[in-house]
């Protein structure tokens, strides 16, 4: 058990380094950040207070963190921040019943579809939000793939770093997960049949 924690606490300091970085480099790295992965995976893998204490602890700490390198106050931006607090939240929810069914394909696909769905959520409460779009069905499709008329970044960079940062991420958690769980016995191994 205790090994489980110590694997958990290094990927939870490198959750959140990836969005110290992202943050940092927001015009190279544009949202390149595992946090619905490290949901998907906490929830997937870990029980009790574990489960759901490891990303709600990466959010408190990165978040703060990586609004202000991004060059906002971090209590004025409480709407896009709470939107995607909740989405996160639901995307553990979700995470629920793959606990029983959590091969590594299933968890690589189901974090490109948390990255999906992240970016649909925020995509939409954006175009709700912020006057830059106009509220109409282009305006949905420059928040959800262009950005607003004039963007740096078009907004399918994020959802493409999104999705990047959850595969990889989801990766190292399936290659940690190996280093809490323990090694097979060679006792309960069948014993072929003699006939």
């Amino acid at each position: 058990m205790r090994s489980s924690w110590i694997t958990a606490l290094v990927l939870l300091v490198l959750l959140v380094a990836f969005r110290c970085l992202s943050a940092a480099y927001s015009t190279q790295l544009p949202s390149f950040s595992p946090l619905p992965a490290f949901f998907l995976c906490s929830i997937v893998f870990f029980r009790g207070k574990q489960a759901w204490l490891l990303p709600l602890a990466a959010w408190l700490l990165s978040n703060p963190i990586a609004t202000m390198l991004q060059g906002y106050n971090p209590i004025e931006q409480w709407a896009p921040v709470l939107t995607a607090f909740l989405t996160l939240l639901a995307l553990g929810l979700m995470a629920l019943p793959l606990r029983k069914h959590s091969s590594a394909p299933m968890l690589l696909g189901a974090g490109l579809v948390a990255a999906l769905l992240f970016h649909l959520v925020t995509g939409v409460a954006a175009w709700i939000a912020y006057p830059a779009y106009a509220k109409t069905l282009t305006g949905l499709f420059q928040s959800l793939w262009t950005g607003p008329t004039g963007a740096e970044i078009p907004s399918w960079a994020f959802l493409r770093n999104l999705a990047a940062a959850n595969l990889l991420f989801t990766g190292l958690f399936l290659a940690a997960r190996h280093a809490w769980l323990p090694a097979p016995s060679t006792d309960s191994a069948p014993v072929a049949s003699t006939r």
